[in-house]
């Protein structure tokens, strides 16, 4: 989102700090809404376009991860963060405590003390607000409670060496030294202790695999330890032998239970608020689990795991709109757009419900829009009943049809290309050059709108493990290839997905570096050049 602030405001001393006797921050495409006019002299403010920016996650949190090594931590901690900052607009940081510049606890405390108290109206306020005549505590008070949010999230992927830190959290003593620190800062921050609890051995060794023999096929790290500490230098690297590195592994494990401390269920830390996570989602333990925020966020963890799967995204074939250059409507397919559906409908049997050729059919799922045109790419995607091993059975790609997947509305301007747009309401296309993230059509919607909507499937399709083929539009796949590849959603508006094709994202199932994306593009025309979708 781009913000403006006009004109520079003067600050008025009093006996409390100083505040600004305007705050004008506000969304670009909206400016000319906030100023007055002969009707209107005391405009309104405007209510944020998502939850993202109603204040609902306006105080400020601390989340530490804790538990045993080799549990999947950074690989939770990356993952809630891309979602916290992409669904809830909230400026997130991640602290990785074995880093070298956070081994000591007082820069550490430092660093949370300026990330968690630094004022950052600008890109937290959407509204113009008049403050002119609010006393200064007051305005304390309201500041916190129009804030997007700021969640420091604090891991270690060196447990063993941190285990000392106080911010390590792996004792009692230091959980609450934690939640006593932050209880000093000017604006209380709430700490939310997150154990990840894992016995599930053949889990336990892949994450010991994915992290340490990097040289022996696996991925490159477990999470972001590596990423951020740069490369380790892998066991196998020296003697090949990945057994003898499990087995070291899991004596540092067993060696490190004699002083890791779980979180105690005898009462003596009921005031922390805590989840226990066990075998990701098997068992959800949680203790004062209060408001929006923590409840989102205690359900979002409960659907990530660390099993390998596959994403496939493609949008509908070639609709008549398309083909003239119009946007939004729900017109059917073109010649062209049903030449790339009989084509889907051929090759998802052998490169989505098959693990390649020769291989049995496995589960898989398929979602499309409510719109016609991508249920009619979507239709001769066969659908055969399938026994899978424990004797039940599976309808394959059965057809779930979702209103959420359905393009952006363009309000006043649904069947209209963007010649005509720019021809007949000049000024409504320079406003959404501004802002094509923020921008509301008039009577339509904005790509906030569409985040919002979009937030509740993407909790559902974390929690699948079977491929998973989302036949949708342009706006709409932005925003989803967008959050499960790690793009800014500010960057996402920008993104090309082209027609007639289908992006495949393989998750190894550790985190971002084992997302890999592939295209498979229909052997006949490509008309996405000109499909008329690229400004939408």
């Amino acid at each position: 989102m781009v913000y403006m602030s006009e004109p520079q405001v003067q600050r008025t001393r009093v006996d409390a700090p100083a505040m600004p006797q305007v705050y004008d921050h506000f969304v670009r495409s909206q400016e000319h809404l906030l100023r007055q006019t002969e009707s209107n002299p005391l405009p309104t403010t405007i209510p944020p376009p998502s939850a993202g920016l109603a204040g609902a996650s306006g105080k400020r949190h601390v989340i530490s991860f804790i538990g045993l090594p080799y549990r999947g931590k950074p690989f939770l901690a990356e993952r809630l963060c891309r979602y916290l900052s992409f669904f809830h607009g909230t400026k997130c940081r991640m602290f990785d405590i074995a880093r070298p510049e956070w081994k000591d606890d007082a820069v550490l405390w430092d660093a949370l003390k300026v990330f968690l108290e630094e004022e950052d109206c600008s890109a937290t306020t959407q509204v113009m607000m008049a403050l002119d005549e609010i006393e200064c505590d007051q305005h304390q008070v309201f500041r916190k409670n129009v804030d997007s949010g700021r969640i420091a999230i604090l891991y270690s992927h060196d447990e063993v060496s941190t285990h000392s830190q106080m911010w390590s959290g792996s004792s009692k003593e230091h959980r609450w030294a934690m939640q006593t620190h932050l209880e000093k800062l000017s604006m209380h921050s709430r700490l939310l202790v997150i154990e990840v609890i894992v016995n599930d051995a053949g889990l336990v060794r892949r994450f010991i695999r994915n992290r340490d023999c990097t040289n022996c096929g696996a991925a490159s790290t477990e999470g972001e330890g590596e990423r951020e500490g740069g490369s380790q230098e892998s066991v196998c690297s020296t003697n090949g032998d990945a057994e003898a590195l499990i087995t070291a592994a899991e004596a540092k494990v067993k060696e490190y239970t004699r002083v890791y401390v779980t979180i105690q269920d005898d009462g003596s830390e009921d005031e922390l608020a805590y989840v226990k996570l066990y075998n990701y989602g098997h068992r959800v333990v949680t203790n004062r689990i209060r408001g929006f925020l923590f409840m989102r966020i205690v359900q979002y963890i409960s659907h990530i795991h660390p099993e390998p799967h596959q994403l496939y995204l493609s949008r509908h074939g070639q609709s008549t709109y398309n083909a003239v250059r119009k946007i939004g409507g729900n017109p059917g397919l073109t010649e062209d757009g049903e030449r790339y559906a009989l084509w889907l409908g051929a090759w998802v049997p052998d490169h989505i419900c098959t693990e390649g050729p020769g291989q049995p059919h496995r589960a898989c799922r398929l979602w499309t829009s409510s719109m016609k045109r991508t249920i009619d790419t979507a239709r001769h995607i066969p659908h055969p009943l399938l026994e899978l091993g424990d004797g039940q059975l599976w309808q394959q790609m059965s057809l779930r049809v979702y209103r959420n997947l359905d393009e952006i509305f363009a309000g006043e301007y649904e069947g209209m290309t963007y010649e005509e747009i720019e021809r007949t309401s000049g000024d409504e296309a320079i406003l959404r050059k501004k802002d094509k993230l923020g921008y509301r059509y008039p009577r339509g919607e904005s790509y906030f709108d569409l985040i919002a909507r979009l937030e509740p499937l993407m909790h559902e399709l974390e929690s699948y493990k079977e491929p998973l083929l989302i036949v949708s539009h342009q706006a709409t796949l932005r925003m989803v290839y967008a959050y499960l590849m790690g793009i800014d959603r500010t960057e996402a508006p920008k993104l090309d997905i082209p027609l007639h094709t289908v992006i495949k994202i393989q998750y190894d199932g550790f985190g971002r570096q084992g997302q890999t994306v592939t295209e498979e593009r229909n052997p006949g025309p490509l008309v996405s050049a000109a499909d008329g979708q690229r400004k939408l």
